[in-house]
């Protein structure tokens, strides 16, 4: 039986930041790292955190601890050209939400990449699961993956 996979497009992913990539990022192959691209992952996800969802990462009562990570390479992305990261919330529970990535070459519409975090919310003082901030929950809430 065959399994047709569907194609990650840009606006599958309602945040999106353009990623500069540099000349170190390539590998011995002339394409990127593959550690580059969990780094432009994080990128994505600390730009989204700080910035709809208005996270002081460095202050906040309230952090992320990272419980799972994963990327599927589908085609080389390579310096000078820029990345387009994209990310959306997959699920959500109580404590924990897990977002869908994507990398895409500067231009095209298809993804390049696409990997998922799963991030438990904890106390920073505690280190112990918390629920998901109310404020965060709502900015979740829209961006969350459409069926």
């Amino acid at each position: 039986m065959s399994h047709k996979r569907e194609i990650s497009r840009q606006a599958d992913y309602p945040f999106r930041v353009e990623i500069q990539t540099r000349w170190s990022d390539n590998d011995m192959f002339g394409h990127l790292n593959n550690v580059v691209y969990q780094r432009f992952f994080e990128h994505i996800v600390v730009k989204f955190l700080t910035g709809p969802c208005g996270l002081d990462l460095m202050s906040a009562p309230v952090i992320t601890f990272a419980a799972e990570s994963s990327c599927r390479f589908l085609k080389p992305l390579s310096y000078p050209t820029p990345v387009v990261a994209g990310i959306r919330i997959d699920h959500m529970g109580r404590t924990s939400a897990r977002y869908g990535l994507a990398l895409f070459e500067d231009g095209c519409d298809e993804a390049a990449a696409e990997g998922h975090w799963i991030h438990v919310f904890v106390d920073r003082a505690s280190q112990r699961p918390v629920p998901i901030p109310d404020a965060v929950r709502a900015v979740f809430e829209a961006h969350r993956r459409m069926p």
